[in-house]
């Protein structure tokens, strides 16, 4: 179970605003300790993250404070492997030919499409992506 403040922390959404998400969502509903503070579960803190996650692709709270923990992983998850499948169509363009091949190690794990080398202008009659 965790404090408030440590929710706080670990998410980055500010007790007042978890406190105001209680109230007009009904989420979370931490639990009390035995000095009557209110306490989060690890799910709590999980779906909590998830939502914030949510929130910084255009999410609004409200479309999805509701829904379960797992269909939040699944929506979290469709964005990141969007942004993966976005970085598969990135063409890295070289005007410097000593740098090509750093420029190729640097990116042998990244799913770049095409690795263009300009080195004149001949080199930018020839371009075709």
């Amino acid at each position: 179970m965790f404090p408030i403040n440590v929710v706080e922390k670990e998410t980055n959404i500010s007790k007042y605003l978890l406190r105001m998400w209680e109230r007009r969502y009904s989420f979370p509903r931490p639990e009390r300790d035995s000095k009557g503070e209110r306490v989060y579960t690890k799910d709590d803190v999980e779906k909590l993250q998830l939502i914030k996650k949510l929130m910084e692709e255009g999410y609004r709270p409200s479309k999805i404070i509701d829904q379960d923990l797992s269909d939040l992983r699944v929506l979290s998850k469709s964005f990141a492997d969007a942004k993966v499948s976005a970085r598969s169509e990135i063409v890295i363009l070289v005007t410097a030919p000593t740098l090509e091949q750093e420029v190729r190690d640097a990116l042998k794990n990244q799913n770049v499409k095409k690795v263009l080398v300009i080195a004149s202008l001949e080199d930018i009659k020839n371009l075709s992506l």
